[in-house]
């Protein structure tokens, strides 16, 4: 299991945060499909900034899906700022 976490800019934080909210249809159903849980996040000053923590069972396969057509589509819907998103992996020194 790999624990990420991955933080970005989105145009709308209100919209971003609906597309999370639990049940059919949502982003973490989405993830769930791949086997990846997410916890979410946001800046209360600055509710555009949201972040995740992930936990990714397989990172292939995620790599795989955040490169489909599927998962393209959802960060456009979700009016997520691609060029802001970063992401870091944890790792035992």
């Amino acid at each position: 299991m790999t624990t990420l976490i991955v933080f970005h800019e989105v145009e709308d934080g209100e919209c971003w945060a609906k597309a999370w909210k639990k049940g059919p249809g949502s982003r973490h159903e989405m993830f769930a499909q791949i086997g990846v849980s997410a916890r979410t996040f946001k800046n209360p000053e600055h509710p555009n900034s949201v972040g995740l923590i992930l936990e990714v069972p397989d990172m292939a396969r995620f790599q795989s899906f955040m490169a489909s057509d599927e998962a393209k589509q959802a960060m456009e819907e979700d009016r997520l700022k691609v060029d802001t998103m970063r992401m870091l992996g944890e790792f035992t020194p």
